[in-house]
């Protein structure tokens, strides 16, 4: 059994057509069908069955795939790690984190992080389905929101946060310090469209309390949101410490009693190796937040 031969393996069962598996790896519909078959003689069980124009796989595929799994990845790792140790510095990071006001806020972080490390490509991916990418493998690190227990990933959590409610200066409710949550109601807001944690978490604290809100627009950008509220749009819950990014536009922040909360955590999978890179920009991430 070839490492090749379970690259094959493991492109079939993803695409479970042999000519779309074929022509990503780049070789003949022929060429798959007779690895795929060494491979089966060898384990003396078929790995996939073929009912009508459909492959799927069979029980002994299932497992196979499992373990091919595993075996590549400790590959990847051993190769990352060679690669780590001889051109350090090196290398390429890829970091998934809830879009809009978490991606936002890490530009200060990136610039010092590159100080040190100049030769590391970091690319920052805005997604909403975070824990999806780290498990496929589509990003070494996840930063969001706090997920239920998995034995797969290693969580590392590294920040708690309340939400304020956001209006122009000029406003009727500048000058409070605090507001009630059924005060909310009446207040027309601009706010993240439904689907994005952050409106789905304000949306669960809303509910919790019998309270509804009444959105005039929405957007997916922060940046957008605010400049709503400095026009006098409406007024938008959002993460306390962001009134340290958007303050020069003339916006105040008013504490919401009992306010929403989100706890934000870094994940990895368990099985993947981390460069030395890597896990500095980890320990960036802890300090960087820590200190706000």
């Amino acid at each position: 059994m070839e490492i090749r031969q379970l690259q094959y393996f493991l492109m079939l069962c993803n695409e479970l057509h042999f000519t779309e598996a074929a022509y990503k790896l780049g070789i003949s519909q022929p060429t798959l069908s007779q690895q795929i078959r060494v491979l089966e003689d060898e384990l003396g069980l078929p790995l996939f069955d073929r009912i009508g124009k459909k492959t799927v796989k069979t029980e002994a595929g299932n497992l196979l795939e499992h373990y091919a799994l595993q075996i590549v990845q400790q590959l990847e790792n051993a190769k990352n790690s060679i690669e780590d140790l001889t051109n350090m510095n090196t290398g390429h990071i890829r970091v998934a984190v809830l879009p809009s006001d978490l991606d936002y806020r890490l530009t200060s972080l990136l610039i010092d992080f590159h100080k040190e490390f100049p030769n590391t490509k970091v690319q920052v991916i805005p997604s909403i389905d975070i824990l999806h990418k780290v498990l496929e493998n589509e990003v070494d690190i996840g930063v969001g929101l706090a997920i239920q227990p998995d034995s797969r990933l290693i969580r590392i959590p590294f920040y708690t946060e309340t939400y304020s409610l956001y209006v122009k200066k000029e406003h009727d409710l500048a000058e409070k310090a605090i507001i009630l949550p059924g005060d909310l109601v009446n207040i027309p807001l601009v706010m993240y469209p439904k689907g994005f944690y952050g409106r789905d978490l304000i949306d669960t604290w809303c509910k919790n309390r019998d309270i509804s809100i009444d959105t005039l627009m929405e957007t997916g950008s922060a940046t957008s949101l605010f400049q709503l509220v400095k026009e006098g749009i409406g007024a938008t819950i959002q993460p306390s410490q962001l009134i340290e990014s958007f303050q020069s536009l003339g916006i105040r922040a008013i504490s919401i009693k009992d306010s929403p909360i989100r706890k934000l955590e870094m994940f990895y999978r368990k099985d993947k190796y981390l460069s030395q890179a890597t896990k500095a920009f980890l320990q960036r991430m802890h300090t960087f937040f820590k200190v706000k």
